[in-house]
């Protein structure tokens, strides 16, 4: 892969790790809507449309072949975040699928994410 300098970079990006059951008859529910690391990248938040956030953590020690080095990341937490709801002054159904995921800064041992589904706003805390 070629760095921002014209050169090549060292990273290199591959997906292993299914969420859920590996099966071809994928619920629309389970697709994943959002992604977002937290400020050290130790933490990997992803929501999906059935208003899930699945919270990853990397594994302390890298696999290292040759020049390839990763990370993987497994699972720390499962939250449900939002739900179905009906907005009946607008008579509008809001889904629960994740728009955003943010990370707020960390201010001590806990860390916080805010998820949203583009109506309503739900904060998490997850402990280390």
């Amino acid at each position: 892969m070629a760095g921002a300098d014209g050169g090549q970079s060292d990273t290199q990006w591959c997906f292993s790790q299914v969420k859920g059951a590996i099966d071809y008859d994928i619920a629309e529910a389970d697709i994943i809507s959002t992604v977002e690391f937290n400020h050290s990248g130790e933490l990997l938040a992803t929501g999906d449309k059935g208003g899930r956030v699945v919270i990853f953590q990397q594994e302390p020690e890298n696999k290292c072949l040759g020049f390839f080095c990763r990370g993987e990341y497994n699972v720390y937490s499962t939250f449900q975040s939002h739900e179905p709801e009906f907005d009946y002054l607008k008579s509008l159904e809001i889904e629960e699928k994740i728009n955003k995921i943010c990370w707020l800064p960390q201010k001590n041992a806990a860390h916080f994410l805010l998820s949203t589904n583009g109506m309503s706003n739900g904060r998490t805390s997850c402990l280390s």
